[in-house]
């Protein structure tokens, strides 16, 4: 019984680090917002798309958000997490929906 367990932890385990790899992969660029403050904590985006977040960003201010683009088929996903209104969060989607992958993940990468 002692293996069986020992087993069923071991796969559980390689499962989750295939998950972590494979979402990694996928993974553009990660911001973070801080008091109205974008910052690229890991990957690129090109500057225009960057300036448009700093814009949302600001007006009205966000006070603490994660945002993490990942590819999607042939254009990218946003994902938001932390205190930002609806409105907000669409206007991401906006700026970040309307440029090809290939034109975001062309940014210096961090």
């Amino acid at each position: 019984m002692p293996v069986m367990v020992a087993a069923a932890i071991g796969v559980a385990i390689l499962l989750l680090l295939v998950w972590a790899s494979a979402r990694s992969a996928i993974t553009i660029a990660v911001a973070e917002i801080r008091d109205g403050k974008v910052e690229i904590t890991r990957g690129g985006i090109a500057p225009r798309v960057l300036g448009d977040m700093r814009d949302i960003a600001s007006r009205p201010r966000i006070a603490s958000a994660t945002v993490r683009i990942v590819r999607a088929k042939d254009r990218a996903r946003v994902e938001v997490h932390g205190n930002v209104s609806e409105q907000q969060v669409q206007r991401l989607r906006n700026v970040i929906g309307n440029v090809p992958v290939a034109q975001l993940m062309k940014a210096e990468r961090r």
